[in-house]
């Protein structure tokens, strides 16, 4: 009887395919390629199944007479049947994975050995039937891989299409068993969603094998699905970010530390920690991706609406600090216990904070520090990362930076009641600050003044030659030749001197940039050249100081500065278009300018 039923089914589909053929359609054995077995002995060759049936599938799917199934749907299947294990040689579990598919043929196989020679068997199974249309086997060495591949798929295409003459142009291409081993480990990592992981298998094994076409195209279709689940995530994190920024902005609106005991005071604070990160989050838009991160071109007037906001909060926040330590903090036997530093949230707040990245959300004891360093060194805190703004809002208005420094003092005073291990701390970080913020702004006396206080204060400590050598450095002796010719550029500049020059100008390039803004890098080029252009020691470097004024410029979002200094002096300075060309294709594409549309 079962044959019988087996006989009918082959029957039925014998006539399906004549009565479509009769009505002028076109007729496609749908085929399916499974896993091959691993009957080699080891397990590390396991996932071989996996690259190796997705090299079937692409050349068959090259054959435009044969509907191929994808391998993706292959491995859903088995995901739900669980037949990860199985042996799928075996035509009736051929037979039942086919069904499962819609599938009309099956192609099975085995990897029956990889050393010293290379043996594959294959079977060619009909579904319907579970008879064995084909079976034969292939041998050869391991670096054959690609030839023995293509005469399985020229047999089983003989065998599907017995009249087709022409084979189209293989697709697959792995040149060896080792390199279709690494491929099929980045195609397992694919299908267990470790699609970064994936992306770096995949890179290896193009960089490794560059003509294996599979793999540039699996790698090429994981960076597109790692793209879109990064737009997706984005798009996820806005909706989050508004959430998160709105109810803070609500909830600090309607909520002062005043009326509130020392669990909602905790809860006033993460809000307004929260509403600080949003804003400084929404000014990292209007910043150039590269370092040193700079207000873009046009992005002016949104980036000092943001800092100015984000200062506003900032100033609240360093009073509600100071008001909780105060309020909060009990004495107990001449012990003082500090008031609860945990942030308490709603648990559905603390999960939208933990999915936007902005935890874990703690009590900062140096706010006046932590505030101080955005206003003056323009550092922000972005959940569990910093990044650095440029200017700073203590460059574009001068009373911010008479804030942030006197925000420094007042650490350094506050620090009586600490025990001398933190109040060393505490002194350290301000002191060191306030010398790094001078420094920044071109006031080496002062920020040696500052750094010098430290030492005066604290000569036993174990960050004294740290700071020593800081003092060193801004008189241009320190350790460190890069930062000395950084702190002493200004000199330099004034006698010409050419290694000063070349040593300090990317270390004054950034300086500037951060302090000044874009335009700085166009600047900095045209103070050298105008003053020391004629220098006969400095001359031939200018080509490669204008190329770095020029890449600043364009990192920083200032196309309009790139091409001018490029298409100007560079062009003087015995530059070359094609030298043009090469950096606007392969370091600031972004720069690119539209062709004109042909007439």
């Amino acid at each position: 009887m079962p044959r019988l039923l087996a006989l009918a089914l082959s029957l039925l589909f014998a006539l399906s395919l004549s009565a479509q053929a009769a009505e002028g359609g076109d007729v496609k054995p749908v085929v399916a390629v499974l896993y091959f077995d691993n009957n080699t002995g080891k397990p590390s060759f396991d996932v071989l199944r996996k690259g190796f049936a997705d090299m079937m599938v692409t050349d068959l799917a090259a054959v435009r007479q044969i509907q191929v199934v994808e391998r993706e749907k292959l491995q859903k299947l088995l995901d739900e049947l669980k037949l990860q294990k199985n042996e799928y040689f075996n035509p009736k579990t051929a037979q039942r994975i086919g069904q499962g598919i819609g599938a009309q043929f099956a192609v099975a196989g085995s990897l029956q050995a990889i050393d010293p020679a290379l043996r594959i068997d294959i079977r060619l199974v009909e579904i319907a039937t579970g008879k064995v249309l084909l079976a034969e086997k292939v041998t050869g060495k391991k670096n054959q891989l690609f030839d023995l591949q293509q005469q399985l798929v020229g047999r089983f295409v003989k065998a599907l299409l017995p009249k087709l003459d022409q084979f189209p142009k293989p697709r697959s291409r792995a040149p060896d068993v080792d390199t279709l081993l690494s491929y099929s480990k980045g195609i397992d990592l694919v299908d267990q969603g470790k699609l970064q992981e994936a992306s770096v298998q995949l890179a290896s094994v193009v960089s490794q094998a560059p003509t294996f076409l599979l793999a540039r195209e699996r790698h090429e279709e994981i960076l597109s699905r790692l793209k879109q689940a990064q737009e997706r995530r984005a798009e996820t994190l806005t909706d989050l970010d508004e959430l998160l920024g709105q109810k803070a902005e609500r909830f600090l609106q309607e909520k002062t530390l005043a009326g509130l005991d020392e669990k909602e005071g905790s809860t006033l604070l993460a809000w307004r920690i929260i509403r600080m990160q949003y804003l400084a989050r929404k000014l990292r838009l209007h910043l150039s991706p590269k370092h040193p991160h700079i207000v873009m071109p046009g992005h002016e007037p949104q980036a000092l609406a943001l800092m100015q906001r984000w200062h506003e909060q900032a100033q609240a926040f360093v009073r509600e600090s100071t008001e909780y330590v105060q309020r909060f903090t009990r004495e107990a036997n001449g012990v003082r216990f500090l008031p609860n530093t945990s942030m308490e949230l709603s648990p559905e707040d603390e999960e939208h904070v933990r999915q936007a990245k902005y935890g874990p959300l703690r009590f900062d004891d140096e706010a006046r520090i932590t505030v101080a360093e955005a206003l003056l060194m323009g550092q922000f805190e972005d959940g569990n990362e910093r990044f650095v703004a440029g200017p700073s809002l203590s460059d574009l208005e001068p009373s911010v930076e008479e804030e942030g420094f006197r925000l420094l003092e007042e650490a350094v005073e506050d620090t009586s009641a600490l025990t001398p291990q933190l109040r060393e701390h505490r002194v350290r970080r301000a002191l060191d600050l306030h010398g790094d913020a001078l420094m920044r702004k071109g006031r080496t006396e002062e920020a040696i003044a500052r750094w010098q206080r430290f030492l005066d204060l604290f000569p036993t400590s174990s960050q004294f030659n740290f700071i020593s050598n800081k003092i060193k450095t801004a008189l241009g002796v320190g350790s460190n030749a890069y930062d000395n010719s950084g702190a002493t550029f200004a000199q330099q500049l004034e006698t010409c001197d050419k290694n000063g020059i070349l040593q300090g100008y990317s270390h004054e390039m950034s300086r500037r940039l951060l302090t000044r803004g874009y335009k700085a890098a166009r600047e900095l080029f045209v103070e050298v050249d105008t003053r020391c252009g004629e220098s006969k020691e400095l001359k031939s470097f200018l080509r490669s100081l204008l190329t770095t004024a020029a890449m600043s410029a364009a990192n920083a979002g200032d196309c309009a500065t790139f091409h001018e200094l490029m298409t100007t002096r560079f062009l003087a300075l015995h530059g070359s278009q094609s030298e043009i060309a090469g950096y606007l294709k392969n370091y600031v594409p972004q720069c690119k300018k539209e062709e004109p549309a042909a007439p």
